[in-house]
């Protein structure tokens, strides 16, 4: 692996650490001051207040989701299915969706471990968790918050972009970004199909899934197929 990719994979291990410490109403952690701690647990307690489908309960579970998906271990794994970078460096901008908390997130990861510097666009219901996460993870690796931009009008002098939103804006991003490379995201539904052997412990699984965020996620399972006599 390029020594730049790894140390770039390194500053989202401290990001990670940074994310599972907040996610914990106690401070435990030399990672943050006690005061960075109890700042972002007010941070946490109060963004239902401007998106009333953020629950306390469900940006924790998020921050611990993203906490596990940053180890170490898991990001080697999952860079290593890819083949070295290119040397270029593009901006690329980055429509996040307001469903559930976060949850542009691993667009960021990607165009930052790639090498590339982020235009970020930020939706009105999730606009104030992943600001107050750079603010902490600058203080030991500005060099990466640097290379994030967010964009507060309209959308310009950027080379390619990763877009997320309904079938009808997504309409919208195929006739604005049509002409750049792309990543356009619509509608999902995710489907569980089951075969009656099923375990308790599977099925109490399966109702974590339908019903974590409310079922706001686009990956939420939001049809269940029975076999006949169920």
């Amino acid at each position: 692996m390029h020594e730049k990719t790894q140390q770039r994979l390194q500053s989202f291990v401290h990001l990670g650490k940074i994310m599972r410490a907040v996610a914990h109403e106690n401070h435990q952690t030399d990672s943050l001051s006690a005061d960075e701690h109890a700042a972002f647990q007010t941070l946490i307690q109060s963004v239902r207040s401007f998106n009333g489908w953020f629950t306390e309960e469900n940006v924790r579970n998020q921050l611990n989701s993203l906490a596990n998906m940053l180890d170490k271990d898991q990001l080697n794994s999952w860079i290593s299915k890819y083949g070295e970078y290119p040397n270029s460096e593009k901006k690329i901008a980055i429509i996040m969706a307001g469903n559930i908390p976060l949850v542009g997130f691993h667009d960021l990861l990607c165009v930052l471990v790639s090498g590339h510097r982020a235009l970020v666009k930020m939706s009105s219901d999730d606009q104030h968790l992943l600001p107050a996460l750079l603010d902490l993870w600058k203080h030991t690796h500005a060099e990466m918050v640097d290379r994030i931009e967010f964009a507060k009008g309209r959308l310009s002098d950027f080379d390619g972009v990763i877009a997320t939103g309904s079938n009808n804006s997504a309409r919208y991003f195929e006739q604005y970004f049509g002409s750049y490379p792309n990543i356009i995201r619509k509608n999902r539904t995710s489907v569980a199909v089951l075969s009656g052997n099923e375990s308790k412990e599977q099925l109490e699984a399966l109702g974590r899934d339908v019903f974590t965020y409310f079922g706001l996620g686009c990956r939420n399972v939001t049809k269940v197929y029975f076999p006949e006599g169920f």
